[in-house]
């Protein structure tokens, strides 16, 4: 961990990063997010809100100047993003190159490719909303992606919709991922969440007993079993008895008070 010495400047009006739920109030932490964040900033970033965020705000004409007249020119956002990195004095010569090669690499890559990766750190970081947004914006898209990127996308937005408790969505997503990319993987994954979500779950499952052959079954199931009595072990359910094995009443009401607490700041999280 560091840190980094700003101006002492205080802005009227903070530079928000939508993408990032983050509000900028100074150059350095400007040049920093877009140094750190490469894959994000390029999604709107660039912006007459920034020109005039530089300009009005961090007292640097010259360089909205230049900003405005990049974008005036059609100028690729990601080497005026370069451009603004080559101007801060915050990272040195061999720390700008990388920049600069990593720009390059995304302007090279298809706009369908770019989501993909925005959306998977997103769906990395926990913020599954906003991954879910961008997982559907590429399947609307008229791409000519290879099946296994499209089968990637759908299996991801299993996962998020099986997060958020939405069975049949989550259900739906990682078939057609399967039948993208026949990964017996998903087929495990199909098999833990209809376990976990139909209380009423039966091993002679028809739709299972299709897609599952007899010995990734007997697998599956072993895999469940070891993953059932994790969780039985795990901090959380450790937690959970302790509060139900807790004999004073008020007590019992603060510590689960807390722990409903900690559940909805986890859901929050992942908007």
């Amino acid at each position: 961990m560091g840190l980094i010495l700003c101006e002492a400047l205080k802005v009227k009006k903070p530079f928000n990063i939508e993408v990032l739920s983050l509000n900028i109030h100074s150059y350095e932490e400007l040049c920093y997010i877009i140094f750190e964040n490469p894959i994000l900033v390029t999604e709107g970033i660039v912006s007459d809100t920034l020109v005039e965020f530089i300009r009005d705000d961090l007292n640097l004409e010259v360089l909205a100047d230049n900003v405005k007249r990049k974008m005036s020119n059609g100028t690729a956002d990601e080497d005026i993003l370069v451009y603004i990195i080559d101007s801060c004095s915050l990272y040195n010569n061999a720390e700008k190159i990388i920049f600069r090669n990593a720009m390059g690499k995304i302007k090279k890559m298809a706009v369908h490719e770019v989501a993909k990766q925005r959306a998977d750190y997103m769906f990395y970081i926990g913020k599954y909303d906003l991954a879910k947004k961008y997982y559907l914006e590429i399947l609307d898209m008229d791409t000519k992606a290879e099946n296994g990127f499209i089968g990637s996308v759908y299996h991801n937005l299993g996962v998020i919709y099986a997060n958020l408790f939405l069975y049949e969505e989550a259900l739906d997503a990682l078939k057609k991922s399967y039948e993208l990319t026949n990964d017996d993987v998903i087929l495990m994954e199909i098999y833990f969440l209809k376990r976990i979500f139909i209380s009423s779950y039966e091993e002679n499952d028809e739709e299972m007993s299709q897609l599952l052959k007899a010995d990734l079954a007997g697998e599956a199931k072993k895999a469940f079993d070891i993953a059932l009595e994790g969780v039985g072990e795990s901090e959380r359910m450790k937690n959970i008895n302790s509060i139900f094995e807790t004999e004073d009443t008020e007590r019992k009401k603060k510590i689960l008070g807390d722990y409903i607490a900690d559940l909805k700041a986890d859901y929050r999280n992942m908007k």
